[in-house]
C-alpha cells in the first residue's frame, strides 16, 4: 500500500548558482512561512524546492526557487505594490533584476530577467523586450501585470532559461519562497513543482479499446477505438450524471444520476432504476455484473439496490458509518461486491474477499473511487489528490502527485486497466491520468467539461 506524495516529470534541467542574497536579515527563514501571492509566471513552468541549497561549494546558499519555463514567458507582478529596485544591464551572477515591493510590505525579487532580442543569445535585447510596458523604477503595478520576460542573464546564460524568484518578509527577512508558490492563485495548468516518483509507464493496446468520459450533464466522450453510442447532452436532467459503466461486450454503456436515473445506449439494456423512488441518501456508485444483464446501484449510506440478474448480497444500509459511501465493485464472478467509504474502509459482502483498506489511515485526502482488479486478486483505492492504494494482487503503478503536477483538479471515477497492470483516473476538469500499461488516448480537458465518471471497454 503506498498514498506516493513526492512528485517531478521528465524533463531534466540543471540547477545552477543563482544570485546572492541582497538586503537580506537573514540567510534561512521558516520554510513553512507561505502568504497567498499571484503566480509569477504566465506559462506551464517546472520548479522544486531547491532553497537554501549548497551554491559555490557551500560558500553561499540559494536564496531563491528558480522557475522553468521559455525564454521570453511574461513576468508577472506577485502583488500589487510599486517597483522598487530595477538594474536593466546584468549584475553580477543575477543578471538583470526587477523587484517589486507590495503593499503588503513584502518584496518580491526576480532574477535573470531577459537581456537577449528574440531568437537570439545576443545580450541585446532592447528594453520593451527585458521589461513590461510602462516599467520603470517607482512605477505602480498590479497583482498579474506583466513586469518583465524570462531569460538566462547572469550565471545563467549557460543553462536552460528560468526565473530566480526571492520573497522577502516586512523587514527584508529572506522567506522560502516555495511554500507561497506550490499554493499561488492562477498557476497555470501543467506545471510541475516536483521531481517525478512514478514508475515508468508502459502503455499497451492490451489495457483497453478506448474509453468514455462522462460530463455531469450526461455529456459522453469517446476516445480510442470505441464508437459513441448516444447521451443526455441536450437534455435537462433531474439530477447530474455521476458514473458510468460499459458493458461487458464495449458495445454500450449505462450512466446513472445521483437520483438513480438509469441511462442506457447500445447494448446496454434497461433494467430498473430509482429514479422514481424517494431515497434516503443519493446514488454514488454503480456496478454491472459479468453478463450484463443487470447491475447494482449504491447509495452514500450503503443502501444496495439490484436490478436485472444482480443479486443482493448485504449491505451498510443499516449500519452507523464513520464515513460516507463514495463508490463500488463488483467481483469476477457477480457473486458478490466491495463497498468503500470516504475514509477508505472497506465492507465486502458474497465472495467478495478483504484485501486491505485505508479505514485507520489518516489520509492527506479523501477517498474518491475504487476499481477491482481484472482477475479478482485485489483493488485500488483512490483518493481525491490522486494518490493511490493498492492491496491483494493490485500492483501500485503511480499515482498524480507522483507525476510532480500542481495543483490537479479532483479525482473523480478511475478504472483498472483490462490486464490488471495499470489504471486510469479521471480529473474532474477532464484530464484522463494513465499508469502502468493503461494507454492514454485523450480527453475533454480543453472543452470545459466538468467530468464525473471513467469507464475504459474492451470490444468483444
Amino acid at each position: 500500500m503506498r498514498n506516493v506524495t513526492r512528485m517531478w516529470t521528465g524533463v531534466a534541467v540543471a540547477l545552477v548558482a543563482s544570485a546572492t542574497t541582497i538586503g537580506a536579515t537573514s540567510g534561512r527563514a521558516d520554510a513553512a512561512e507561505a502568504k497567498t501571492i499571484r503566480f509569477p509566471v504566465a506559462a506551464a513552468s517546472k520548479f522544486r524546492d531547491n532553497f537554501g541549497d549548497c551554491r559555490d561549494d557551500c560558500a553561499r546558499s540559494h536564496a531563491g526557487i528558480d522557475i522553468y519555463a521559455p525564454k521570453h514567458t511574461p513576468l508577472l507582478a506577485a502583488a500589487d505594490g510599486v517597483i522598487s529596485d530595477l538594474r536593466p544591464s546584468p549584475v553580477t551572477i543575477a543578471g538583470v533584476t526587477v523587484s517589486v515591493r507590495g503593499d503588503d510590505g513584502w518584496t518580491y525579487r526576480y532574477v535573470h530577467v531577459n537581456n537577449d532580442t528574440i531568437g537570439t543569445d545576443d545580450g541585446n535585447a532592447p528594453y520593451d523586450q527585458r521589461f513590461g510596458p510602462g516599467i520603470v523604477l517607482g512605477a505602480r503595478v498590479a497583482a498579474g501585470q506583466t513586469i518583465a520576460y524570462l531569460g538566462d542573464s547572469g550565471n545563467a546564460e549557460d543553462v536552460d532559461a528560468h526565473l530566480h524568484f526571492e520573497m522577502y518578509a516586512p523587514g527584508m527577512r529572506l522567506v522560502n519562497a516555495y511554500p507561497s508558490l506550490i499554493a499561488a492563485d492562477f498557476m497555470p495548468r501543467g506545471t510541475y513543482c516536483r521531481y517525478a516518483t512514478n514508475p515508468a509507464s508502459d502503455p499497451s493496446g492490451a489495457s483497453a479499446a478506448g474509453y468514455w468520459v462522462l460530463g455531469s450533464d450526461g455529456g459522453v466522450f469517446t476516445y480510442g477505438d470505441l464508437a459513441f453510442h448516444g447521451s443526455t447532452g441536450d437534455m435537462t436532467l433531474n439530477a447530474p450524471a455521476i458514473t458510468l459503466e460499459a458493458t461487458p461486450s464495449g458495445r454500450g454503456y449505462w450512466f446513472v444520476a445521483a437520483d438513480g436515473g438509469i441511462f442506457s445506449f447500445g447494448d446496454a439494456q434497461f433494467h430498473g432504476s430509482t429514479g422514481d423512488l424517494v431515497l434516503n441518501q443519493p446514488i454514488v456508485g454503480m456496478a454491472v455484473t459479468p453478463t450484463g444483464a443487470g447491475y447494482w446501484l449504491v447509495a452514500r449510506d450503503g443502501g444496495i439496490f439490484s436490478f436485472g440478474d444482480a443479486q443482493f448480497y448485504g449491505s451498510t444500509g443499516a449500519v452507523t458509518l464513520n464515513q460516507p459511501i463514495v463508490g463500488m465493485a463488483a467481483t469476477p464472478s457477480g457473486a458478490g461486491y466491495c463497498l468503500v467509504a470516504r475514509d477508505g474502509g472497506i465492507f465486502s459482502f458474497g465472495d467478495a474477499q478483504f484485501h486491505g483498506s485505508t479505514g485507520g489511515i489518516p489520509l492527506n485526502e479523501p477517498i474518491v473511487a475504487m476499481a477491482a482488479h481484472e482477475h479478482g486478486a485485489g483493488y485500488w483505492l483512490f483518493a481525491r489528490d490522486g494518490g493511490v492504494f493498492a492491496f491483494g494482487g493490485a500492483g501500485f503503478h503511480g499515482s498524480v502527485p507522483g507525476t510532480g503536477i500542481c495543483q490537479p483538479a479532483a479525482i473523480v471515477g478511475a478504472s483498472g486497466s483490462a490486464t490488471g497492470n495499470g489504471y486510469w483516473m479521471q480529473g474532474g476538469d477532464g484530464i484522463v491520468w494513465s499508469f502502468g500499461d493503461a494507454r492514454r488516448d485523450g480527453d475533454p480537458a480543453t472543452l470545459g467539461v466538468r467530468a464525473t465518471g471513467f469507464a475504459k471497454a474492451v470490444v468483444q
